[in-house]
This record gives structure tokens, sequence and C-alpha cells, in this order.
């Protein structure tokens, strides 16, 4: 059984967790369920993310987070970024959410399309998501100090960002 190294609610059963994978910090947005003996189990409905990843998702909080404020004022908001692999955050007008989601691209589509995995955050669980990043980040400094996919050295070429499966995992197979 994998050991938490870090665990703090974010509202309702939902948790920003990090635990060890293969000797590497893994940092996950996950919803746990209550057993019978009110013990928490995770559920599939979550996010993981690695080192790289995180350090993308977190490069773009400050614009997530001026997307959602738009959005509690009632203003028409339409944003999708793209974070690493086949995840995107996205920000709707209709949906009161921050919706972190694994995207694929079927076969004779041009453009990506949403999976069931991921989560989709109330705004309630998304203010205290970002509190609770603060906290992780001076638990766990590596995080904060980690660098994108997109900085590395195997990046300062275009055909090194078309063959990185994170910065590029749709078309990578093609070059």
């Amino acid at each position: 059984m994998k050991q938490d190294l870090f665990k703090e609610a974010i509202g309702g059963d939902r948790y920003l967790t990090v635990s060890l994978y293969k000797e590497e910090l893994m940092v996950h947005i996950r919803e746990y369920q209550r057993a019978e003996n009110d013990r928490l189990f995770p559920t599939k409905k979550g996010v993981s993310f690695n080192k790289r990843r995180w350090a993308t998702f977190t490069s773009h909080l400050d614009e997530i987070e001026r997307k959602v404020e738009l959005l509690k004022a009632k203003h028409p908001v339409d944003y999708s970024q793209h974070i690493g692999g086949g995840y995107y955050v996205t920000v709707m007008k209709d949906i009161k959410c921050v919706n972190i989601r694994r995207y694929w691209r079927p076969i004779n589509l041009k453009k990506e399309v949403p999976t069931r995995t991921g989560i989709a955050l109330r705004l309630g669980e998304w203010d205290t998501l970002l509190a609770t990043i603060e906290q992780l980040h001076r638990k766990f400094p590596e995080l904060k100090n980690a660098s994108p996919c997109y900085a590395s050295e195997d990046h300062a070429n275009q055909m090194g960002f078309y063959r990185c499966t994170e910065c590029n995992p749709f078309e990578y197979q093609n070059y």
C-alpha cells in the first residue's frame, strides 16, 4: 500500500496528496471514498502529476485564477490550457468549476476530446487548492523549484519539442 507523504483536504472527500512512485514524487488531486469503517480510499476520479507536469500546471495558476475570477463575476469565459501529456485545464462559462482532465485524439478526428479521467473542482475547492499548494511547496521545495519539460535542454531545437510526449502528446509519433 502506498504511503502518502502529504495529504490535505480541499473540500468534501477531495484531497491534494503527494506520494512516491518508483522513487519519484507524484502529486495527486483525487477524490476519496469512505468505507463502512470510515476509512478513506482513493477513487479513479482525479489526476496525477509528475514533477515536470506539476511545474507546468503551477506555472499557469495565475492565469487560471484570473479566468476563475471572471467566471465568478459572471463574465463569459472559454479557457483551455494544455499542461502536459494529454492533460488540459479548462474553465468554461456555463460550468462553475475548474476541470483538470485527460484528453485523447481519436484516429478520425483532428481535435482532442475529453476522457473520464480527471476531476472537476468546484470553485470553493479551487480556492482551497490554491492555499494548499503553498503548504505543499513549503514541505516539498523540490516541487516548487521543478522545471517544466519545455525548459529542458532537449527542447532547445524544434525536433526536441516535436518528439516530446509531454509537449506534443498527439503528434509525436509522426516525427
